[in-house]
């Protein structure tokens, strides 16, 4: 019988340093050399509002809308619901319960307690999976180990685990069980 254990800001800790390390993976993703591996996956690819420069990435998913900028990744829920945020630069996740996407630069979510943020993340998560798994599956796990290599070399990165624990994580979190993320390195 599965244990299921709560969530805590620790819990959200884990998954925001996770989500800034697979930020920058899919920013790698994009610049494939057999083309933007966001593209073939499914997103749409438009300018970035808010933002001048950069473009977002966006998908119908869950009755919402991902959305993935250089700075934010969104899951914003249908009419009535509630989605999730999270900022790069800020680390967190955080509520969006707006009915349309944020514009990044411009907009926060909305504070909630470590269960009404994890639920409101668990759409973006289960995207976050999906992808990942077809980008194994696709791109191959020479692709992912290098762009995580390519991550640790960067001034001031903070990588977080290597990319196939991470998916690894991403699924017993999915579960209701994460663990802390550095003890899948003994394992």
């Amino acid at each position: 019988m599965q244990t299921i254990v709560a969530i805590t800001p620790t819990t959200l800790s884990d998954v925001a340093r996770g989500l800034a390390q697979q930020m920058v993976l899919w920013g790698h993703d994009v610049r494939h050399a057999d083309g933007n591996a966001l593209v073939r996956f499914g997103l749409a690819r438009r300018p970035s509002t808010g933002l001048t420069g950069t473009s977002c990435y966006a998908m119908p998913w869950e009755n919402g809308l991902i959305e993935l900028h250089g700075a934010v990744a969104s899951w914003t829920a249908p009419a009535g619901g509630v989605g999730c945020i999270f900022s790069r630069d800020l680390c967190r996740i955080d509520l969006w319960d707006a009915a349309r996407p944020p514009i990044p630069g411009r907009e926060n979510g909305c504070a909630g307690t470590a269960e009404e943020r994890w639920n409101a993340s668990l759409p973006l998560l289960r995207w976050l999976v999906e992808y990942e798994t077809w980008a194994y599956a696709a791109l191959g796990d020479a692709w992912r180990t290098g762009t995580w290599r390519a991550l640790k070399r960067l001034p001031k990165a903070k990588p977080w685990i290597p990319p196939h624990l991470a998916l690894r994580w991403w699924k017993l979190a999915l579960l209701g069980n994460p663990p802390r993320p550095k003890s899948l390195l003994s394992k």
